[in-house]
């Protein structure tokens, strides 16, 4: 084998071509050594049915490193390495890659492991060796071959470098959730369903939603038999402070709302008898991106009835009142209603 296609085939990663440490003759070997090695495979009968062995998949990570720019490089991440922007960067990324890398971000899902080759541990130092720039550069534009897509169109440079932010904070984010692991009987009593594994088919992902619980309140609401609390991620709140929509403006994209809805009841044990909440009944969810939903109105819609005989949830289905399709707007026909206020039935309650 020729030597540099013996030195691309080893190679355990080789990115970076920061400063005057990589040349361009450099990288031009290597990109033909990579080049060569493929070539190579696919002479001696690769498949695409069968696992990529290490062989392989050494190549298509090689390969990563090959097509990184030298102008990536040269690129500073404008965001603080803050707890808050590295939390929105997990926002992104529980929206947006999970699917393929898995919530821990080491590729670990079904459609992760059947890629040719494997979705990458996003934790492993072959990762964890490139820069910011050069992380932006890769999801910005994608690798060819490697079925990791451009994802210029459907996240915002802001959101890609945070993105980043988070992917080079992995190794922390593990240790400290080691650290802080405690193994007793009431985590193992906690329900086997991981209600953030969920999916509407074609639709919203319960994961989008990662930590709504804590959410702001927005309003709350007494509808016949049922009482909500409407909650809102920092992006929403901070839209309805700007004086958005009364202002005629648009929400921005990333603005998310969940509605939690209960059974209402009668407690006739508290002063007056107020109508409080019961079993709870489901959570709607609502996500503005204006690319991803163009055709309907730029949110995305999604409902998850809850289950309370198993204390499981299940994606909203065309039985449920009403009727949910497995599409990403089943609550477009209803929002349309209120258009003019960039379709949010909710206005932001006094407090």
């Amino acid at each position: 084998m020729p030597e540099p296609m013996r030195e691309s085939v080893g190679l355990q990663w080789i990115g970076g071509w920061r400063g005057g440490d990589r040349n361009v003759a450099r990288r031009h070997q290597l990109m033909l050594g990579v080049i060569g090695a493929l070539l190579g495979a696919l002479l001696l009968g690769c498949k695409a049915d069968k696992p990529p062995s290490p062989a392989e998949t050494g190549l298509a990570n090689a390969a990563k490193d090959v097509i990184i720019p030298l102008e990536a490089g040269q690129m500073t991440n404008p965001l603080p390495e803050t707890d808050e922007v590295v939390s929105q960067g997990q926002e992104v990324f529980l929206g947006s890659c999970a699917q393929c890398h898995g919530a821990d971000a080491r590729g670990d899902t079904n459609v992760g492991r059947n890629m040719n080759p494997p979705a990458m541990d996003l934790s492993s130092a072959h990762v964890q060796h490139w820069s910011d720039a050069e992380l932006f550069w890769i999801i910005q534009n994608g690798v060819r071959l490697t079925g990791m897509p451009s994802w210029k169109s459907s996240i915002s440079a802001d959101d890609t470098w945070k993105l980043a932010r988070f992917i080079h904070n992995l190794p922390r984010l593990d240790a400290a959730s080691a650290s802080a692991a405690v193994p007793s009987q009431a985590q193992a009593a906690v329900s086997a369903q991981d209600k953030y594994a969920l999916k509407i088919p074609n639709g919203l992902a319960f994961s989008e939603f990662r930590g709504y619980e804590g959410w702001s309140v927005i309003s709350l609401s007494h509808n016949g038999d049922k009482v909500a609390a409407i909650l809102g991620n920092p992006v929403m709140i901070n839209a309805y402070k700007a004086g958005i929509p009364r202002n005629g403006e648009p929400f921005p994209d990333g603005a998310k709302m969940a509605k939690i809805h209960w059974n209402a009841k009668v407690n006739l044990g508290e002063p007056g008898g107020p109508t409080v909440p019961g079993t709870q009944h489901d959570v709607d969810f609502m996500v503005k991106d204006s690319q991803r939903f163009r055709d309907s109105g730029g949110w995305g819609f999604g409902v998850f009835e809850y289950l309370p005989a198993s204390d499981k949830f299940r994606p909203g289905n065309l039985t449920d009142k009403p009727p949910q399709g497995n599409d990403a707007k089943c609550g477009f026909a209803c929002h349309t209603a209120v258009k003019t206020k960039d379709y949010v039935f909710t206005d932001y309650g006094h407090r």
